[in-house]
């Protein structure tokens, strides 16, 4: 057993040992701490930014959403600069009247081989630059200088034009006679204020009627056709907005038609008040929207009426809350019951501060349970032009009751009260976090 002398020196040398351990393991630490600061900003400085790992085929799909901002775009990265010049769709919308000559010229060259989408307006059409380019019309819109633009194009061939926005300015469709030469495999046309064509000339031997998939015509004339004269065999989607659509819809055969929309033109003059067609002329048709001219009045009603019985094979129905309560009568049967296939229904134009709408939808929804059919699905969309300080009370009596009578409620656009969140299970769409006053409907 040593002395203890030489015990108490090995403690104290034990001791000192421990303390330089212990600065040690301090020294240590704080190196570790500033170590992994120098790492974690070394990882910050080197970390690819999330834009930055997006492909460049996708970045151009985002680019092409935004392309009115071009010039914002190439300034923001050299790499941003290049997916935009090398995007040929980002410079192909050319508008005659907007665009000076020298900028059409660069927009066609930096187009590349993309598809052209031109546009012409009340200036006289130098189409000199753009005719070489033929093949590569896609989208054409004539809103104004409409006889100087056919004289140019109808001595040509449009052999990718696959849309057409052509204004008549009152001049009959007989003047353009060669449509089908120069746009053989048109799909979508939109014929604004022409006269129709003149009996001599039937309307499927002006238009390409074989390939037309979409037609859409607004006159303040008369389009009366010989019955079942216009042959339309991949017709899929019509839109109207004429005094009466009624000799239109008679005169035309479209088996594949599959939406109808219709927006009345408000001239005095009378209209239909029956169709001559079988009721199962438009039985394919599934989607049809009744859009809201100038007004509503007896006259627009009544027809929507004839409307609803020549197309009875409805299952998604968009109409403005103007007309619900006319065509969803609270007893007996209205216009609307004849779709009996009815899956959907999108009211437009809500507006909160008026609680009928909703009143009568309930009474027609309810008046469907009580007869044993399905409960459909609501879409209800508000007007867009409203007091956004107006919110819809969820937890009020009648939108509750409203719910128990559909499949879901979907609602767009519409603020909602805090007061009650409702699960997505309940089949509602509520914005997040409103903050103004609610209103009870």
């Amino acid at each position: 057993m040593g002395s203890l002398s030489g015990a108490r020196a090995e403690l104290a040398h034990l001791q000192r040992r421990e303390l330089q351990l212990l600065q040690e393991l301090s020294d240590v630490r704080k190196a570790l701490a500033a170590q992994r600061v120098v790492l974690d900003e070394l990882v910050k400085a080197s970390a690819v930014p999330y834009i930055d790992r997006v492909p460049n085929e996708l970045l151009a799909e985002i680019f092409l959403l935004l392309r009115d901002e071009r010039k914002s775009l190439v300034s923001v990265s050299r790499r941003w600069r290049t997916v935009v010049f090398d995007t040929g769709r980002m410079w192909s919308d050319i508008d005659l009247l907007r665009d000076s000559p020298t900028m059409q010229k660069l927009y066609l060259e930096r187009s590349r081989q993309a598809p052209l989408t031109l546009t012409i307006d009340y200036v006289e059409p130098d189409l000199d630059a753009f005719l070489p380019h033929a093949n590569r019309w896609h989208t054409l819109h004539v809103l104004g200088s409409t006889g100087m633009t056919l004289d140019i194009i109808s001595e040509i061939i449009l052999p990718s034009l696959r849309h057409l926005v052509i204004h008549g300015d009152g001049f009959s469709l007989d003047e353009m006679l060669t449509m089908r030469s120069w746009a053989p495999a048109l799909k979508h046309l939109e014929l604004i204020q022409w006269e129709p064509p003149s009996p001599r000339w039937p309307l499927c031997q002006i238009i390409p009627a074989e390939s037309l998939e979409e037609l859409s015509i607004t006159s303040y004339d008369d389009w009366k056709l010989e019955k079942d004269s216009v042959h339309l065999p991949s017709l899929r989607r019509l839109a109207l907005n004429l005094r009466d659509p009624i000799p239109f819809l008679e005169a035309i055969v479209a088996p594949k038609l599959a939406s109808f929309c219709f927006t009345p033109d408000n001239h005095e003059g009378p209209i239909s008040e029956t169709f001559a067609g079988t009721r199962m002329k438009f039985n394919n048709v599934s989607h049809l929207t009744l859009s809201p001219g100038h007004g509503v009045d007896k006259q627009t009603l009544g027809l929507f009426e004839l409307l609803c019985q020549v197309f009875c094979g409805i299952r998604h129905a968009n109409i403005y809350v103007d007309y619900v309560r006319t065509l969803f009568p609270y007893y007996g049967q209205g216009a609307i019951d004849h779709w009996t296939c009815l899956e959907s229904l999108d009211i437009q134009n809500i507006i909160l501060g008026s609680s009928q709408p909703f009143r009568d939808l309930i009474c027609w929804f309810e008046k469907r349970m009580r007869f044993g059919q399905r409960k459909l699905h609501l879409k209800l969309t508000r007007k867009p032009v409203v007091d956004k300080l107006v919110m819809l009370n969820t937890s009020d009596t009648l939108f509750q009751r409203l719910q128990e009578c559909c499949a879901s409620v979907v609602l767009d656009s519409i603020p909602v009260s805090p007061q009650l969140f409702l699960p997505t299970s309940a089949g509602s769409l509520l914005p997040s976090s409103p903050t103004y006053t609610a209103l009870n409907v």
